[in-house]
């Protein structure tokens, strides 16, 4: 039992602590949203730091994840695109708009970004990472994906949901959402507007891998005024690249097929 319970704690702090700034997060966040002891954590969190699952910055006494927890994520995603097919078409839609991109993926009913691209000409970071968790109630790669569903798939999901509210703007209300994902999947497209977080707004689009079947999406992230102006053109340039990834996926996963 005593294993069972630690696991559990494990888990939930590493949850939070991959969620998480880059600037890392303190202790006494973690004690808020873990509901642990500050002396349960430190315990935890100096064994954590021996074996590099996580660091502490000396300066800030924050937390992020350490090499260790890299590694493991590095590992787990390069099996997720062995050939590196859809970073091509992450760094494609980023360089072609100016606008940071990234590719989420579902599986296991989680949906966590698998690559990230900065074009140059952006001189803007955003806070999507590598690895990073998509809430489904507040982030249109996690909406879009979801919306290609089956009802009974939607359903489970939106019941397993804690919907959060990151900002004033996140919807918190299942029926709302619903509507929202049931919208997404009409128009093909999903965008979260300063929901998330103030100030930043997100575009998405599916990538298929057979005939309205898809657990990826293809997403732009930026200054929430510059998405909400340009949105038509950064959907159109987010379609035109998603349809040819989708094409050349179907197209070896045929080719895969025949052997």
């Amino acid at each position: 039992m005593a294993t069972i319970e630690w696991m559990d704690r494990f888990v939930k702090l590493m949850d939070k602590i991959s969620e998480c700034p880059a600037a890392g997060i303190g202790i006494a966040d973690l004690s808020r949203q873990t509901l642990l002891s500050k002396g349960t954590l430190h315990r935890m969190l100096q064994s954590m730091i021996g074996y590099r699952i996580v660091v502490q910055d000396s300066e800030s006494k924050k937390y992020t994840l350490g090499p260790k927890a890299m590694t493991w994520g590095s590992t787990f995603l390069q099996n997720r695109d062995p050939i590196g097919l859809l970073a091509q078409y992450c760094k494609q839609v980023g360089d072609e708009t100016g606008v940071y991109a990234f590719i989420c993926r579902c599986q296991a009913d989680e949906i966590f970004c698998t690559h990230t691209h900065q074009p140059s000409s952006s001189g803007n970071s955003f806070f999507v990472h590598v690895g990073q968790r998509m809430p489904l109630h507040a982030a249109a790669a996690a909406q879009i994906i979801v919306a290609f569903q089956s009802d009974e798939t939607i359903n489970r999901l939106l019941e397993k949901e804690v919907p959060d509210p990151y900002t004033p703007f996140t919807l918190t209300d299942p029926d709302e959402l619903r509507k929202k994902i049931h919208r997404a999947r009409i128009e093909k497209a999903a965008y979260c507007e300063q929901e998330l977080e103030l100030g930043t707004s997100a575009l998405s689009v599916p990538i298929f891998h057979g005939k309205n079947q898809t657990s990826i999406s293809l997403s732009l992230v930026g200054e929430h005024h510059y998405i909400k102006t340009n949105k038509e053109k950064l959907i159109h340039a987010l379609q035109r690249v998603a349809e040819q990834a989708s094409d050349h996926l179907t197209s070896m996963q045929a080719l895969s097929s025949l052997f």
